[in-house]
């Protein structure tokens, strides 16, 4: 992930905000699932910013054309609030998504990610 990460930050740190949101995202660890809210809130505590759930989304889109489906960077690990499924994610995106799900045992009983740190702000 470190390498895919150096190869995409002069991209991302074009707009501050995406390189922060990025880094907060590799952090999610293996099992726990994410919202785009969550990640925002936290991005927004910790770096003074103001972004919204949707800036969120956008930015895992555009990471996603820029490392393709096959990323280490753990993009499957984020979600929107009770879409365990991706429903709302394309077909593509759905079973990359879906299977990385399964292996790391978020798929059908998802932990969240902003509830383990105990942060009541960012829930």
């Amino acid at each position: 992930m470190e390498e895919e990460l150096k190869r995409i930050e002069s991209q991302l740190r074009e707009v501050e905000w995406r390189w922060q949101v990025t880094l907060i995202i590799s952090q999610i660890p293996s099992g726990y699932l994410a919202t785009y809210g969550c990640i925002a809130c936290i991005a927004n505590r910790k770096h003074g910013l103001n972004i919204i759930a949707r800036n969120v989304a956008w930015l895992r889109g555009y990471l996603y054309a820029l490392l393709t489906h096959d990323t280490q960077l753990p993009l499957h690990r984020i979600a929107k609030v009770n879409d365990v499924d991706s429903t709302a994610d394309s077909k593509e995106t759905r079973c990359y998504n879906n299977r990385l799900r399964g292996q790391e045992g978020s798929l059908r009983n998802p932990r969240w990610y902003c509830s383990n740190t105990g942060d009541q702000k960012c829930r």
